[in-house]
């Protein structure tokens, strides 16, 4: 199958195109998302490639989870079924191509103030921690085991990512280096809480400013690529002090006007509690660990990573060996917020 736009609305039965598909602006980074328009509605399509067994385990993870959230109620642009061959909501229609399509749902991300309501951050936080809490109800717990959850990389496996990065004088060589005694320190912290590990459910695992969606009706979460096992006490942490800022990426900001309301609304709804501890921000450093890990993986070209994701992963690595340090500095005091 030839992974053009009239090929891909044939397969899924989405009807006639009424022209050429265009891509999904992504705030900068890049996308791998277009929007079509045909005679029965307004779709996005998402392309990827199968890159392992790994990716076909996450697939399924993520359709485990949409799919009990879309029947539960929680607001996302629908995701339509594919056809056969499929791998979760992917149609695999040869080799390693993969397609996905959900409706269109109109409205604006978080990520800049286009109103004077969007300023205002308290309601949209507290829509978050709602939803967070009722994700983490879902019932997914008995099926969320260790391989569902985030790697958490070696000292000796980043050493030897920035011995890569080193030896062919790459520009994310400073960068990475940098961030050695900061990816030490987190791991420690992460290592110390996974001692007694608490019990963990499927998690969204991207929720951020850049993936909730602002509509007609209110809120709704988009993006459920990054579904992940999780301690749903500190997806909620990790949730609560990214929101507070537009940047998605490997920051975080103790904002009280944004963190005290989602975290009050997660636990008004249900939501798992956990202690009052740096131990809270566990799921929050080890989410952008990995996240950093695999953008020097980008940065060096792995991953089959192309120019645009090359220079994505750069940025990304730069600016984490900025800020990380900071965050890290941050979570004693940023304690009270939790309590």
């Amino acid at each position: 199958m030839h992974l053009d736009c009239v090929a891909v609305a044939a397969a899924f039965g989405l009807g006639r195109p009424l022209g050429p598909w265009r891509p999904l602006a992504n705030g900068g980074a890049p996308s791998d998302s277009r929007v079509l328009v045909t005679t029965r509605g307004r779709w996005v399509v998402r392309t990827d490639r199968l890159l392992g067994e790994w990716h076909r385990e996450q697939a399924h993870r993520v359709h485990r989870l949409q799919s009990a959230a879309w029947e539960a109620g929680i607001t996302m642009p629908r995701p339509v079924e594919p056809p056969s061959p499929a791998i979760g909501f992917w149609h695999n229609p040869a080799g390693e191509a993969l397609v996905r399509v959900s409706e269109w749902l109109e409205g604006h991300d978080l990520r800049r103030a286009e109103a004077p309501s969007d300023a205002d951050l308290s309601k949209p936080a507290e829509w978050v921690g709602s939803t967070l809490a009722r994700i983490a109800l879902l019932g997914t717990g008995s099926g969320a085991g260790a391989d569902d959850g985030i790697a958490l990389h070696s000292l000796a496996e980043w050493q030897e990512w920035v011995g890569e990065a080193g030896a062919s004088d790459h520009p994310v060589a400073p960068s990475a280096h940098a961030l050695l005694p900061v990816v030490a320190d987190a791991t420690t912290l992460i290592q110390d809480a996974l001692r007694n590990p608490p019990g963990t459910v499927l998690v969204h695992g991207d929720t951020s400013r850049a993936n909730v969606l602002r509509t007609s009706d209110g809120y709704a979460l988009i993006d459920w690529e990054g579904v992940r096992a999780d301690v749903p006490w500190w997806e909620a942490v990790n949730v609560a002090f990214r929101f507070a800022t537009p940047f998605n990426g490997p920051t975080a900001e103790g904002d009280p006007r944004v963190v005290r309301p989602l975290l009050a609304a997660y636990l008004d709804r249900g939501g798992p509690g956990g202690p009052a501890t740096v131990s809270a921000f566990a799921g929050m450093l080890r989410s952008q660990l990995a996240t950093m890990a695999w953008c020097l993986w980008l940065a060096l070209g792995h991953r089959q990573a192309d120019t645009g994701q090359r220079a994505f992963g750069l940025r990304m690595v730069t600016f984490a060996a900025r800020d990380l340090p900071r965050v890290m500095r941050s979570l004693e005091r940023w304690t009270a917020l939790l309590r």
